[in-house]
């Protein structure tokens, strides 16, 4: 039983675990220990997916650096220096080149080819390792193509095998925990045995020592047996070559340093490493021959004492890995072949260079005995090619913090010319140099694209003429007129269901109503991928959601569809933006991870009110409890969330109480920095809501409001009018706009939560507003001053 096998802790029965293991090493592999002289070439860290154990990854929006300032480490390298570093490589004697990347937003749908095809025009003799299921997933809907034809697609493109990674642990349980919104189980074993029936070889690895148990990693196992079952028996190349365990590196991982992911672990402890190599030697004996340890991962002692824990691979030079890196891992980016010799010799083996899928090209003797004595092809040289270290092949850190190739100034550029091949010259984070930085626009271009994800999916001004300002409420560019704002949006409801029993409200459905349905996570990509291919400009997508209890057992579900949903409209280039209501930190520090920004109203701050027997509280609604949701404004201040907030007027407030509130918005603001706006928002009767005021809210009101909160906040925080809700008094507008908005909310197809009260077209509000001497514009849903917190997902449990 294998997890019986891996619980063992006494040295006698490790001991006896990794002799069989070794025993069976033996028998199958002999004494030889092979490695591949490879390089890893990530030609972009930016991706549209937030796991939880990647600290590889980065937004399009810059990050915010220990000193404070807005750092732009999102990187993308063109063709031409990604086939540079593929002919360097087959230059000093590679065999292999290894390409994996973020999964890049609104990707060009014939990138992957694209990258594989000028690889091997360039050296076509070089064995192209590329794309993993999840790349091949993301390829495959981003060019609306099956998961077969992405397969047949990329080996007409020259790609020879693929590596099987973003395996993790292959429970879908575990998966959701690690990171909400990667690519299922299901899935995972749908490319990797698509790929096998098309003929293309793939690796296999896990990754343990986070959450997962003993009995995860034994079915983990069984599933790969059943995997290389089914490959054997239908024949040809395409198979599992080979198994890597990979231990989780903690130091840098954002579910681990945060402690976003309760009861995760800093990763394996040593026996528990020696465990989960040596039985995957014994419960793939006679299924996947060969078993890996990953140096980068483990340090070459550690690999070199799994040597006799039925590991007979080392894997490759690398030169430069950058994923492990990133996550805090100490063992370097690169290991010189001579050193991969070495660690083989020490065990007392043979040391063999391998092909990617395990010919053999060069078998070195057990000792070193001098030049001219290993077999196969050449001789062994001193290795002094591969010497120079970072000053010649460049590191993950100086790619991410060097001016050049930022992302968002790549795709720009790759949109303006032809890939040019083949082009030499050192690597920018090999040397860095004080040329200027294309960062420095960072400001221009997001005043030029719709969202972080439009760099890479239109040009720079769109087709329509429409551009995003640079940030709400500033009054600058061309044009006559202050400048008024809107984000073009469309509202998803995860469910309408909700505890809380408001009187005002027109949204909420009771739990067994046909309304309180939850929604399906196929149903809402269906409905992202019908307004993808209908609406470009549509930037945000706004996540908005009845409650369910905190005490519920259904909570963490209910949370979880909304983290999926989010993770998915980032993941199809849209911007999320949450209003689910109060959330615990964890809560909080989860959908984070997963949005641009996050909202709550705070309504009124009047505890009078909240306790008021004729007020539309007096049903009985916890969540809109004063302090509590002062409480989670502050929250969101302290995680760094770029924030949304705003008033309700009409619901029995005074002029103190309207004061108070604002003041407490301000008051926040001041301390944390994180409220972009304010909305200042008059209460309407619907078709569904149950309160009668004394008297309904005098509309002509709303302008001294707007006036009063443009007065009390502070001059960051732009005041938003909902222009649906006094369509009828287009003068009331107008003087919203004279006391001091100067921005109109997310414009969507219908307001959820007013649904009687239908948006105006932005064709209308512009020439209504350009009568009045205002020009209107499209923005995002983070504001410029925040960008750098945008995803950040800096949430504690």
């Amino acid at each position: 039983d294998a997890a019986l096998l891996l619980r063992q802790r006494g040295s006698g029965a490790v001991a006896a675990v990794a002799a069989a293991a070794d025993e069976l090493r033996r028998r199958r592999n002999g004494e030889d220990v092979t490695y591949v002289v490879n390089r890893n070439i990530q030609f972009t860290n930016v991706c549209v997916k937030r796991c939880g154990f990647c600290a590889f990854s980065r937004t399009v929006a810059p990050r915010e650096g220990s000193d404070g300032t807005a750092k732009d480490e999102g990187y993308f390298l063109p063709t031409e220096e990604i086939v540079r570093r593929a002919k360097e490589a087959a230059d000093l004697g590679a065999t292999e080149i290894c390409v994996q990347a973020g999964l890049p937003p609104a990707m060009h749908p014939n990138l992957y080819e694209e990258i594989a095809g000028a690889i091997k025009s360039a050296v076509p003799d070089l064995h192209l390792h590329a794309f993993s299921p999840e790349e091949v997933l993301y390829g495959a809907r981003t060019s609306k193509r099956t998961v077969s034809e992405m397969l047949r697609a990329l080996r007409a493109a020259g790609v020879d095998s693929l590596p099987g990674t973003s395996a993790e642990i292959l429970d879908d349980d575990v998966r959701r925990r690690l990171a909400a919104g990667r690519l299922s189980t299901e899935e995972w074993l749908e490319v990797i045995e698509t790929a096998h029936a098309e003929g293309i070889p793939t690796t296999s690895t896990m990754m343990y020592g986070h959450v997962e148990t003993p009995e995860d990693i034994a079915a983990h196992l069984d599933l790969l047996r059943g995997v290389q079952a089914r490959a054997l028996a239908r024949g040809g190349p395409g198979r599992l070559t080979e198994f890597v365990p990979l231990s989780f590196v903690a130091a840098e991982a954002p579910m681990y340093r945060l402690g976003l992911l309760p009861g995760c672990r800093s990763g394996p402890g040593g026996v528990e490493v020696i465990l989960a190599h040596a039985v995957a030697r014994i419960v793939l004996d006679g299924a996947v021959d060969n078993i890996q340890a990953s140096w980068v991962k483990e340090g070459p002692r550690m690999a070199q004492l799994l040597l006799h824990a039925g590991v007979n691979d080392l894997g490759g030079t690398l030169v430069n890995e950058s994923i492990s890196t990133s996550a805090g891992s100490k063992h370097g980016q690169r290991l010189r072949p001579e050193e991969l010799r070495e660690i083989a010799r020490g065990a007392g083996r043979v040391p063999v260079e391998r092909s990617t899928t395990y010919g053999v090209l060069r078998r070195f003797p057990a000792e070193l005995l001098g030049a001219g004595e290993c077999e196969g092809v050449g001789a062994e040289e001193g290795d002094e090619v591969w010497g120079g270290g970072d000053e010649r092949f460049g590191s993950y850190q100086r790619l991410a913090s060097a001016d050049k190739w930022r992302f968002r100034s790549e795709v720009a550029a790759r949109r303006q010319r032809p890939a040019r091949l083949g082009l030499a010259g050192p690597s920018v984070d090999a040397a860095p140099t004080g040329g200027a930085s294309s960062s420095t626009a960072s400001a221009s271009a997001a005043a030029a694209s719709r969202s972080f994800a439009s760099f890479a999916a239109a040009p720079v001004a769109s087709e329509r003429g429409a551009r995003l300002a640079p940030a709400a409420g500033m009054e600058k560019g061309g044009g006559q007129g202050p400048l008024v704002t809107y984000s073009p949006s469309f509202t998803v409801v995860p469910t309408f269901e909700c505890f809380n029993s408001c009187a005002y409200c027109n949204f909420r459905a009771s739990k067994g109503q046909p309304r309180a349905e939850w929604s399906r996570l196929e149903d809402v990509r269906s409905t992202l991928e019908a307004l993808r291919r209908r609406d470009a400009d549509v930037s945000e997508i706004l996540v908005l959601s009845g409650e369910v209890h905190p005490g519920s057992k259904r909570r963490a579900a209910w949370l979880e569809l909304s983290l999926e949903i989010c993770s998915l409209a980032q993941s199809m280039g849209f911007l999320p933006h949450t209003n689910v209501g109060p959330l615990t930190r964890g809560e909080m520090g989860r959908l984070s991870a997963a949005n641009a920004s996050m909202g709550l109203m705070l309504e009124q701050m009047s505890q009078r009110l909240y306790k008021s027997k004729e007020g539309p509280y007096a049903r009985g609604a916890p969540s809109k409890d004063p302090a509590l949701r002062r409480a989670q404004l502050d929250l969101a201040g302290e995680l760094k969330i770029p924030f949304t907030t705003g008033v309700l007027l009409g619901v029995g407030e005074t002029e103190g109480d309207l004061e108070e509130t604002l003041d407490c918005i301000a008051e926040s603001q001041r301390r944390y920095g994180h409220v972009q706006e304010c909305i200042v928002q008059p209460y309407r009767p619907g078709s569904r809501d149950t309160w009668a005021p004394d008297a309904p809210y005098d509309l002509e009101r709303l302008p001294a409001a707007v006036a009063q909160a443009r007065s009390r906040l502070p001059d960051e925080v732009v005041v938003q009018v909902p222009p649906n809700l006094v369509a009828e008094r287009p003068e009331v507008l107008r003087a919203c706009l004279e006391a001091g908005a100067r921005d109109l909310g997310g414009i969507s197809p219908r307001d959820e939560v007013n649904p009687d009260y239908t948006f105006p077209s932005v064709g209308e509000l512009t020439a209504q507003l350009a009568q009045w001497g205002y020009r209107l514009a499209p923005r995002s849903a983070v504001h410029d001053r925040l960008a750098p917190w945008a995803f950040a997902g800096r949430g504690l449990s």
